[in-house]
């Protein structure tokens, strides 16, 4: 793919910094008794994925991007409840209707308690990280911006590059390390001026890789909760059938790319 070595900064910062304001919205609007707050977290972090990939783009990955990564953290248990339950829901393991009403019933549950509102405090302190992230922003003069744009977007693609050729050693970290570059990539891609589209093998390998993900959280959920290869095996092996379908299926998609 060809970049631009010196994208305009105006554009970039004008994106970065709706962006921001849009985010700090969304935030405060987690206090409105009238929202959802499962709809909302949806859109607080994916946005914050965006814009974290947009401030690696400009080289403030370490400042701004940390700001808008504590947000993410922060809001991660009321996102990772819904995605497990979704994820259990897909996976359409039924031969024991008694286990799959147990677990179906604990995810439940934990969707539940992760559509709490979060303490004002919370919310406050999350929209300080949003401000303080716009401010570095500001801080940060259009010349470096356009040069650090230039350097980043190729880095980031480079950085893609390498993960998906070290897919082949076909480690369950390797998949997720792949999944967080891809992410970076597409979230800078989107606030690069003039970028090209990104190729439909990217797209899929991005829906891919996050199923791939989906399922090692609810593994990791599972063996919290005492649901363990050893006590379930034949839903394990269900589990991992699907999940070494998908890693195969990425890993011929990252060879393409």
């Amino acid at each position: 793919m060809e970049f631009p070595e010196h994208p305009p900064a105006a554009p970039i910062r004008e994106r970065l910094h709706e962006d921001c304001a849009r985010l700090e919205s969304l935030l405060r609007g987690l206090l409105d008794p009238k929202r959802r707050i499962a709809k909302d977290v949806h859109a607080i972090r994916k946005l914050g994925k965006s814009l974290r990939g947009g401030f690696f783009l400009i080289g403030l990955q370490k400042t701004a991007g940390r700001e808008i990564q504590a947000i993410g953290r922060l809001l991660s248990g009321s996102r990772d409840a819904v995605s497990r339950l979704k994820t259990w829901t897909r996976l359409g393991w039924a031969e024991s209707p008694d286990l799959d009403a147990t677990i179906s019933a604990l995810l439940k549950q934990s969707t539940r308690s992760a559509d709490r509102r979060p303490p004002p405090v919370a919310v406050a302190w999350a929209v300080e990280r949003a401000i303080k992230a716009r401010t570095i922003l500001d801080e940060t003069g259009d010349e470096i911006l356009s040069r650090n744009a230039g350097i980043g977007i190729a880095k980031l693609f480079q950085k893609l590059e390498k993960r998906c050729r070290k897919l082949a050693a076909q480690t369950d970290s390797e998949f997720h390390e792949t999944r967080k570059a891809l992410k970076a990539f597409l979230g800078a891609l989107d606030i690069l001026p003039h970028a090209p589209k990104p190729d439909r093998a990217i797209d899929k390998l991005a829906e891919l890789l996050g199923d791939e993900n989906d399922l090692a959280t609810l593994s990791e959920w599972l063996e919290a909760h005492g649901f363990s290869e050893r006590i379930v095996p034949d839903l394990w092996n269900h589990l991992e059938k699907h999940r070494t379908k998908l890693q195969r299926q990425a890993r011929e998609d990252a060879a393409a790319i």
